[in-house]
């Protein structure tokens, strides 16, 4: 798709010469020729569409209008929260009212190229002397998958990092040694295994390892085969995992009543009440415990798939992708640049959530703003490195999740075993391509 380039009209002023103050060293290296011209400070306002999820109207302030304000006096961040009735980015954009920034997830950054809102910020990047190798490099490969462009159109804010947490309670209660980390899902297994079982009246359950496509993103896996433009979800890839999530699935006690169907909302209610003894959760869940004080739980690094030692899940985070309709493209990008820099970063890690950067210094910091936080073994959630994400075409990723989720979801109900479940799951996903392929033809 083409991108739309607005030329941005900025008034300029021009310095005759540039002399170097005595003491000042490196005059030398300085390119020789005539200057780029220093654009006059006027005032501008940038405004940034992301929803309540991505930012809330208190992280919005706190980790972008007030740093921005702080470091450019002239730019005003101004909050378009897409989460109102009435202010989806489908919404704003068929009512002519484009922002500068735009909110999304890797897994529906297609979406910005389906609203023709792509731009190339790599020529910003180089103008702003911004350093990129100071990203983590598999968060902006995610940017590039996800947006099914060869080049970055925005930049990650920060990570929702994964973790297994625990109740200690109920391993103290059973007598079975709790997780640590670095354990893999078959360790994990054997754990919950011992911990299901009636008590009492109550069915403890031992683990909850959410959805099937929380594995294939940690191993990377590719749904289709974009040059033959083909379903790959019945290959020997996905039989192997759909192999392993069965196994923490079906272990006699764990799916009965309310449970027998997966969904991650009523099984973290269980962990909270005390009766699921694993979540294989993620930063979100961290908010949810400070809301129960009252629980002895703590957290080890997220399993790892012995294929992929050391892996956890790949970036989840809002990108904020700059619109080719953008009036405000070098204010916009100032807004990325402070976003990314390491104070804004650090104080989102101290109040858990992940940093981006490479920043060893930056990333210790995790939780370390809250209090009580203090004493867990949070830093583990910082530790394993981040997936690859594979490429995004014709359906963004909570569609293909659909299809993935009724597939698993018929294995574990035994309807149907799982090569039938991975053909017909191929199979309907196929038909997805087909129509997205005969639409571009019109």
């Amino acid at each position: 798709m083409v991108s739309i380039r607005n030329k941005t009209v900025v008034s300029f002023g021009f310095f005759a010469m540039i002399l170097t103050a005595a003491g000042c060293s490196g005059g030398g290296n300085e390119s020789e020729g005539i200057k780029p011209p220093v654009p006059v400070n006027e005032p501008v306002t940038v405004k940034v569409a992301a929803s309540n999820v991505q930012f809330s109207e208190e992280d919005f302030k706190l980790y972008l209008s007030d740093p921005v304000k702080k470091k450019y006096p002239h730019i005003t961040v101004e909050r378009i929260n897409t989460s109102e009735k009435g202010s989806s980015l489908n919404e704003l954009v068929a009512a002519g009212n484009i922002p500068d920034l735009v909110g999304y997830y890797p897994g529906n950054l297609v979406n910005v190229g389906d609203l023709g809102l792509s731009y190339n910020i790599e020529e910003l990047i180089k103008k702003h002397k911004f350093d990129l190798t100071r990203v983590v490099p598999e968060a902006l490969d995610a940017v590039k998958m996800g947006s099914n462009q060869s080049y970055l159109t925005g930049l990650p804010s920060y990570h929702n990092p994964f973790g297994l947490f625990y109740n200690k309670d109920l391993f103290d209660k059973f007598g079975v040694a709790y997780p640590k980390d670095g354990m893999t899902w078959e360790e994990v297994r054997d754990l919950a295994v011992k911990l299901t079982r009636q008590d009492g009246g109550v069915q403890y359950r031992g683990i909850f390892a959410d959805f099937l496509y929380r594995g294939g993103r940690q191993l990377s896996l590719p749904y289709a085969d974009f040059q033959t433009n083909k379903a790959s979800l019945n290959t020997d890839s996905w039989q192997e995992l759909a192999k392993l999530w069965e196994s923490l699935y079906n272990i006699p006690g764990l799916m009965d009543g309310a449970y027998k169907t997966i969904s991650y909302a009523p099984n973290e209610q269980s962990f909270l009440k005390g009766e699921l003894a694993m979540l294989a959760g993620y930063s979100n869940t961290l908010a949810a415990l400070r809301k129960t004080p009252n629980m002895n739980w703590d957290v080890v690094t997220y399993p790892s798939n012995k294929k992929v030692p050391g892996v956890g899940h790949r970036l989840d985070s809002p990108v904020l992708s700059l619109t080719a309709q953008s009036k405000v493209k070098d204010a916009a990008f100032q807004v990325l640049e402070t976003m990314l820099s390491d104070e804004v970063q650090t104080e989102m890690v101290r109040n858990a959530r992940m940093t981006v950067l490479n920043s060893q210094a930056v990333k210790d910091q995790f939780g370390k703003g809250m209090a009580d936080l203090q004493g867990k073994n949070i830093i583990a959630m910082t530790k394993p490195k981040m997936a690859k994400m594979v490429q995004v075409q014709f359906l963004n990723e909570g569609q293909v999740d659909a299809i993935t989720n009724k597939m698993f979801q018929s294995i574990v109900d035994k309807t149907a075993d799982i090569n039938s479940a991975l053909r017909l799951a191929d199979e309907e996903l196929n038909k997805h391509i087909e129509s997205q392929l005969q639409k571009q033809k019109k």
